[in-house]
């Protein structure tokens, strides 16, 4: 998550707006657990890509150093 909130794409899309927009979407529909249920997966299926990259960038600099 560290990379993910360093990133250009947390200024644009970050937890803090999909939270808020998610808060906003609640309070109109009274669908919390639906609406929480889908920011979760929209924030996952940002952090989950960039950490997976981040472990293979990390496996190949290693290997480097090796």
């Amino acid at each position: 998550m560290q990379v993910v909130k360093g990133t250009a794409l947390a200024s644009v899309i970050g937890f803090v707006e999909l939270t808020k927009a998610g808060s906003m979407i609640s309070n109109a529909t009274f669908k919390p657990f639906v609406v929480y249920s889908c920011v979760a997966l929209m924030y996952f299926a940002l952090c989950y890509p960039v950490s997976l990259y981040a472990r293979g960038l990390e496996r190949k600099l290693h290997a480097a150093h090796r």
